[in-house]
């Protein structure tokens, strides 16, 4: 399918910053672990006289030995250290709200935004944030709000939702993930907090995205966006 910037219809501003994943992969090393020998040093070398020996005076005693603490290492390779991956969600539901729809995956698109589909059947499923049924984050499921060619979109009915109404959404395993909404915002586009919206921490959530809010007729744009969250059941 092809996809569709957002910056003319959900999303007003980039979200380059929190759709670019940094893997930092770290790996510890024990003490005396990739140390490597002298070359100039010789098996037949004389240690040098220690200041006790070179006066005559007594060794003084031996500090009691020191227990080394067990440190925890972790496997410094990609696979071990990497978020498990949990499929990708293919279909979502609102049943209240009349709403049914299959989804696709999309990334950014080239001015760093969302990318959406102009098939009004097709929501889209950020690919690089977490899927249904991840151990935590933010999964982000986005479409249009309306259209010159299809008018009114499925989306649209979110505006209806209230604290508690059911969102269902089945992935490509064949899991039907259940949520809850719990709340539901239409804020300017310039203000709304997408580092929040994409965030791969905290609990697991559903967030959907649609346009709302006043009509620019000048920009065909729409000027806010309705925000919904929703936790799982």
């Amino acid at each position: 399918m092809r996809g569709k910037a957002v910056a003319a219809g959900v999303f007003g501003s980039p979200v380059a910053a929190v759709a670019v994943l940094a893997l930092l992969v770290g790996c510890t090393v024990a003490p005396g672990e990739g140390v490597e020998p002298d070359p100039g040093a010789t098996a037949s070398a004389a240690p040098a006289p220690t200041p006790s020996e070179a006066t005559g005076a007594r060794p003084a005693a031996a500090a009691p030995a020191v227990a080394v603490p067990d440190i925890p290492r972790r496997s410094s390779s990609l696979e071990a250290n990497r978020m498990r991956q949990a499929p990708a969600p293919v279909r979502i539901e609102v049943p209240d709200l009349g709403i049914d729809m299959s989804i696709e995956p999309v990334g950014l698109e080239a001015d760093g935004s969302m990318g959406l589909f102009d098939d009004p059947a097709l929501a889209a499923w950020y690919r690089w944030g977490p899927a249904p049924g991840s151990e935590g984050g933010s999964t982000v499921i986005a479409a249009h709000v309306d259209s010159l060619e299809y008018s009114v979109l499925p989306f649209a009915r979110l505006k209806d939702a209230t604290p508690g109404t059911a969102v269902f959404v089945t992935d490509a395993a064949g899991t039907r993930h259940a949520y809850a909404v719990e709340s539901l915002q239409v804020t300017e586009k310039a203000a709304v907090d997408w580092d929040a919206a994409f965030d791969r921490s905290g609990s697991p959530r559903l967030t959907l995205v649609t346009c709302g809010g006043a009509f620019d007729y000048e920009a065909r744009t729409y000027l806010s966006n309705l925000v919904v969250t929703a936790t799982p059941r």
